[in-house]
């Protein structure tokens, strides 16, 4: 890989492919083992082609969504805490990077402090990578190099754990609403996953530090949270829909036409999260099945995690919890809406090898 000091390929963007093989993450049979279930769903994998990628970055600046400008406040205020634990020579890896807007923050904190970093975007769609790498500026960085791994979170946990980078210190980052798309039960084996990667360690790396920095969004208040994902602009209602044309690329039967489908948005005060339905017109036939005229399929859910559902996240995930930061109340933008921001960062420890875990929890 070089010193920090002869990496002097600073125009094209370094992308490595560290997927197993299949290019594609969907199939077909898959979509149709989905859609003939009782009931039916889509997979929501659908949303995230290179197109929904550019929908959701469009998501990021709807007004509404205060997500984004939550963990961008947090990362303002205390990017050189999380900066000043990270250790010189690490390898930072970002889950579901998309844009770097956020990430930038931490980078530059990082540069001031003056420690030589790898920072690593998996993503899933090379383009798009290579799109957001170029925005960082040549020259930007003296000590922080930026590169980009092409896969999905499976070979992003096996990159991981290959020598040399179990070699080094590491830093996994969960920004953003990864983990709400999960159950709460999924979420806690993810994270788990990635806390059993940083626990694997070769010579010269086990008395290191490895850090998690992970968002969630505690904000339960269901009609702020309906807001968020239902904008006056329809930015969500595009990145949404986008899932019924990465759909029919798949399966072209003229089944996921646009104008037969509706989108909705609910919140589920129950189980404490924003789900995501596309709804058919009319009666649509499936392989056999018949999609109903109103039938709610369900595609993807956000969920929302209270303090005690936190502590649950982590026991779950054999984290510790040792310190957090919350923001106050905001308003953002010129909209009748106030949002109560339950955001922080949280540091915690696995319960075996000793490293901490920072949480930004979004609102």
């Amino acid at each position: 890989m070089g010193s920090y000091g002869d990496y002097d390929d600073l125009t094209a963007p370094h992308v490595i492919d560290i997927r197993s093989g299949v290019s594609e993450l969907l199939s077909s049979e898959e979509i149709e083992r989905s859609l003939k279930a009782e009931p039916p769903s889509f997979p929501s994998l659908l949303l995230w082609n290179e197109q929904g990628l550019q929908y959701f970055e469009r998501v990021t600046y709807a007004k509404e969504y205060y997500l984004t400008n939550c963990e961008i406040e947090l990362l303002k205020q205390h990017s050189h805490k999380i900066a000043s634990r990270i250790e010189p020579g690490s390898v930072i890896v970002e889950l579901g990077s998309g844009s770097l807007r956020k990430i930038m923050i931490l980078l530059q904190a990082l540069e001031d402090l003056r420690k030589p970093v790898d920072y690593y975007a998996l993503d899933l769609s090379r383009s798009e990578l290579e799109r957001t790498l170029q925005a960082v500026n040549p020259g930007t960085f003296q000590c922080v190099r930026c590169h980009g791994l092409l896969g999905d979170y499976d070979a992003g946990l096996e990159w991981l754990q290959r020598f040399q980078n179990a070699s080094r210190p590491r830093v996994v980052l969960s920004l953003g609403s990864t983990l709400g798309s999960f159950t709460r039960r999924e979420a806690a084996e993810f994270l788990g996953k990635f806390a059993n990667a940083l626990n694997h360690c070769v010579d010269g790396a086990v008395n290191s530090e490895p850090l998690m920095v992970i968002g969630l969004d505690g904000c339960k208040d269901g009609e702020k949270v309906w807001h968020a994902y239902n904008d006056t602009e329809d930015k969500n209602d595009e990145f949404i829909r986008n899932a019924l044309d990465y759909a029919g690329r798949f399966l072209d039967n003229g089944v996921f036409q646009q104008h037969d489908w509706d989108r909705r948005g609910e919140w589920n005060e129950e189980l404490g999260r924003h789900e995501q339905y596309l709804i058919p017109k009319k009666d649509i036939w499936f392989e056999g099945r018949c999609l109903k005229a109103g039938e709610k399929i369900f595609l993807v859910a956000s969920h929302k995690y209270d303090s005690a559902e936190r502590q649950n996240l982590w026991a779950g995930a054999g984290l510790f919890e040792l310190k957090g930061w919350q923001t106050n109340e905001h308003q953002y933008g010129n909209f009748p809406f106030t949002y109560g921001i339950k955001s922080g960062l949280t540091v915690c420890r696995t319960l075996s090898v000793i490293y901490e875990t920072s949480e930004l929890i979004g609102p």
